[in-house]
C-alpha cells in the first residue's frame, strides 16, 4: 500500500530521535494528512502553549502524496497556531512531500527546543541534527541554496524559515522549495521557537500499491480527464490569478482593506498583465498536469507567482496596481518568510489607520493607498520588529488591540486569523464559511453565491457549507489538490486500489465530518467560543456591495441566526458545543 507505515519523532531538547510503526487504526479513521495530523495533535498536545516546547510540528503526508496520482505533491503541516491559539493545518505543494515519502516516513513529529540554531537532515537512515548558527538571520532563498549545496543527495528538498520565523512573528510562514509555503497561522514562528532553521529531506524508497493493476487503470482514466478538463486548461493559462478578473466581475475582490469589492485599476495586476509584464513561464508541482503556478522573471528578479491571494491582499487590498510592485512584495515576503495573506491584510489595515490618523508617529512612512514603496518599508520593519513595524508584526488583531480608537472594527480577522479569499461585502456565503470554519481561510471552502448559480438560496447556506467543509476536510486527508475537478466517486476507488482500504464516498465524507467535530472540540478547549464565530464589525456597519446582501447592511442578528442553523445541523448546542452524543457517534470523547 502507499503508506510507508513508519513515523519518526525528533526531540530537539534532547537531540534524540526514534522511529516507530504507525497505528493502522489511525489511517482507518483519518486516512492521512490533515486527519492524522489533527488526531496526533489532539492526543499529544491537547492544550499547548503555541510557542512552547510542548507544541509539536507535525509534517504529515496523505496516501496520495508522492504517488502517480495527479497533484500528489501536496503535504500537510499541523500545529497549534500562535496567531489563533487554535488548531492549524497548512498545506504545501512543490516537491517536499514526495521526498518525505521517499525518506520512508508517513509523518514527522518535532518537539522540544534546541539550545542553538539547528537543521534536521532526514533520510531513510533516520534523522541527523546539525548546527545552523551560520544560517540564522539568513533569508529562505540563501538558506535553501546553501543547504542544497551541502546535501547533494538524490533529490533533496528544504523546508526552512526566514527572519520572520526567527523573530517569532505570528504571521511567519515556512518556505519550501524557496517559493512554496506552509503559509497560514504562524507555523514559521513555531519552527523558530524551537531554534529549528530547516528540515532537509531526501531518499530513494519506492511506493507500492495494494492493487497495482486497478490503480494503474483508474489513475490513467483520471489523468486523462484532468488533462482535458476545460476548467483545468483555463487555470493552466491564467493561473490562480484568474480570480482577480472574476473577483472584479462578480464584485468580491478585496480592495482598500475590504472597504470595496471592485478595484478600478485591477487590470494592472490581472493574469493577462502578469503574463506579459512578468514574462510568466508555466510550471507546476510534482506530478501535476494542471500547472497553475507561474515563474515570474523581471528586472533581474525571480519568484514563483504572484498567486491570487497575494494579489488580492498585497495588491488591490492596498490599492497597488503595478504587477511589478506586487511581485516584488511577493518576493520579499517569500524570502523573509512571512505569509503574504496576513501580511497584505495587515498592510491594508495599517494604510487605513494612516488615512484615519490613528498613530501620531509613522516615522516618515507615507502609507497612502497605492504607495508600494511604503508598503515594502513597512513589511521590512514588521519582519525586523523595529519602530512602527513592531505594532503590526503579529497581525491585525494584536495591532488593533495596541492602537484602539475603534480600529478593531476594521481589523479584518476572525479569532486572530486574517480573512482570505474574497470580500464578505460581496459574498455572504464566504463570510459565513470564514466564520464557522476551523480557521478563517478560503482553503476551508470556496463558495461564493455569484458562482453557485441561480438555484442557490440564502437558506441553503448552513447545510451547503457544512457539507462542503466536510468534503474539503477529507480531500485534505488524501491529500489531493482543490483544483482536481472530481469528487469522491472517482477518488474512493483510487484510494482503495492504492491502499487496500474499502472506502465509499459516504465513508470518506464521514471522515471529514469527524474532523469538523474534533477540530471544534480542540478549538473550544483552547479558548475559542461561539462569540468568535462572527465577522468583524465592518461588515455589520457598512453596506454590502454584491451578492445576497447587495445594497443592504448585514444584520448581525440575522447572521447569527444562520450560525445557529449551522450549529443545529451539526448537533451542536446554541454555544456551538458538540453534544456528547454526536462526539461518541464519531468515536470522540466529550
Amino acid at each position: 500500500m502507499t503508506y510507508s507505515g513508519k513515523w519518526i519523532h525528533i526531540d530537539l531538547s534532547s537531540g534524540h530521535s526514534k522511529t516507530g510503526t504507525a497505528d493502522i487504526g489511525l489511517y482507518d479513521r483519518y486516512v492521512g494528512g490533515k486527519g492524522v495530523g489533527f488526531a496526533l495533535l489532539d492526543s499529544l498536545a491537547p492544550k499547548p502553549e503555541p510557542l512552547g516546547i510542548d507544541n509539536p510540528l507535525i509534517f504529515v503526508n496523505g496516501p496520495f502524496t508522492g504517488t502517480q496520482v495527479q497533484t500528489s505533491a501536496r503535504t500537510c503541516l499541523v500545529t497549534c497556531s500562535p496567531l489563533t491559539r487554535n488548531i492549524l493545518d497548512s498545506h504545501c505543494g512543490g516537491h517536499f512531500g514526495p521526498r518525505l515519502r521517499a525518506a520512508g516516513f508517513d509523518y514527522v513529529l518535532i518537539t522540544g527546543k534546541a539550545d542553538h540554531p539547528v537543521t534536521i537532515q532526514l533520510s531513510p537512515q533516520g534523522a541527523e541534527i546539525q548546527d545552523a548558527s551560520s544560517l540564522w538571520g539568513k533569508g529562505i532563498f540563501e538558506t535553501t541554496d546553501t543547504l542544497l549545496s551541502a546535501h547533494p543527495g538524490r533529490n533533496p528538498r528544504v523546508a526552512c524559515i526566514g527572519p520572520a520565523g526567527e523573530k517569532l512573528l505570528k504571521i511567519a510562514c515556512i518556505g519550501v522549495d524557496k517559493y512554496r509555503q506552509y503559509g497560514r497561522g504562524g507555523a514559521g514562528a513555531v519552527m523558530g521557537s524551537k531554534n529549528l532553521k530547516a528540515l532537509v529531506v531526501d531518499g530513494d524508497l519506492q511506493i507500492e500499491y495494494a492493487d497495482p493493476n486497478a490503480f494503474k487503470e483508474l489513475n490513467r482514466a483520471l489523468t486523462h480527464d484532468i488533462a482535458r478538463n476545460e476548467s483545468v486548461l483555463f487555470r493552466r493559462d491564467k493561473g490562480t490569478m484568474k480570480c482577480v478578473r472574476s473577483g472584479q466581475e462578480f464584485e468580491f475582490l478585496p480592495t482598500r482593506n475590504f472597504q470595496l469589492c471592485r478595484f478600478d485599476e485591477f487590470e494592472g495586476i490581472s493574469s493577462e498583465t502578469c503574463r506579459r509584464e512578468l514574462n510568466w513561464e508555466d510550471t507546476g508541482c510534482f506530478n501535476c498536469a494542471i500547472q497553475c503556478s507561474k515563474i515570474a522573471r523581471w528586472d533581474g528578479h525571480e519568484v514563483e507567482g504572484p498567486e491570487y491571494e497575494t494579489a488580492a491582499f498585497l495588491g488591490s487590498g492596498c490599492g497597488i496596481s503595478d504587477c511589478r510592485d506586487l511581485a516584488l512584495a511577493n518576493e520579499l515576503c517569500d524570502d523573509w518568510g512571512i505569509d503574504t495573506i496576513s501580511a497584505g491584510v495587515t498592510c491594508s489595515f495599517a494604510m487605513e489607520c494612516y488615512e484615519k490618523g490613528l498613530l501620531k508617529d509613522w516615522e516618515g512612512l507615507k502609507l497612502e493607498w497605492g504607495n508600494a514603496d511604503a508598503q515594502r518599508k513597512l513589511l521590512r520593519l514588521m519582519v525586523q520588529r523595529k519602530g512602527v513595524g513592531k505594532i503590526f508584526a503579529d497581525g491585525t488583531r494584536e495591532a488593533a488591540q495596541w492602537i484602539g480608537q475603534g480600529s478593531e472594527d476594521f481589523a479584518v480577522n476572525i479569532h486572530g486569523m486574517e480573512l482570505s479569499g474574497v470580500n464578505p461585502k460581496g459574498s455572504l456565503t464566504m463570510g459565513f464559511v470564514l466564520s464557522v470554519a476551523d480557521f478563517a481561510s478560503h482553503t476551508r471552502l470556496w463558495c461564493t453565491e455569484a458562482e453557485m448559480g441561480p438555484e442557490f438560496r440564502i437558506e441553503d447556506i448552513p447545510t451547503v457549507v457544512a457539507d462542503g467543509l466536510d468534503e474539503i476536510n477529507t480531500r485534505n486527508c488524501l491529500i489531493i489538490c482543490d483544483f482536481v475537478p472530481y469528487g469522491f466517486d472517482r477518488l474512493a476507488p483510487l484510494l482503495n486500489a492504492a491502499t487496500g482500504s474499502s472506502h465509499t464516498p459516504k465513508s470518506l465524507l464521514q471522515i471529514g465530518t469527524r474532523l469538523t467535530h474534533l477540530a471544534r472540540r480542540y478549538n473550544l478547549n483552547n479558548g475559542r467560543t461561539h462569540e468568535d464565530d462572527i465577522l468583524p464589525e465592518r461588515f455589520f456597519k457598512e453596506p454590502s456591495l454584491s451578492g445576497f446582501m447587495r445594497g443592504r447592511i448585514l444584520d448581525k442578528t440575522f447572521f447569527r441566526s444562520l450560525i445557529q442553523k449551522y450549529y443545529r445541523h451539526r448537533d451542536w448546542n446554541a454555544q456551538g458545543i458538540p453534544s456528547p452524543e454526536v462526539l461518541r457517534s464519531f468515536g470522540l470523547s466529550s
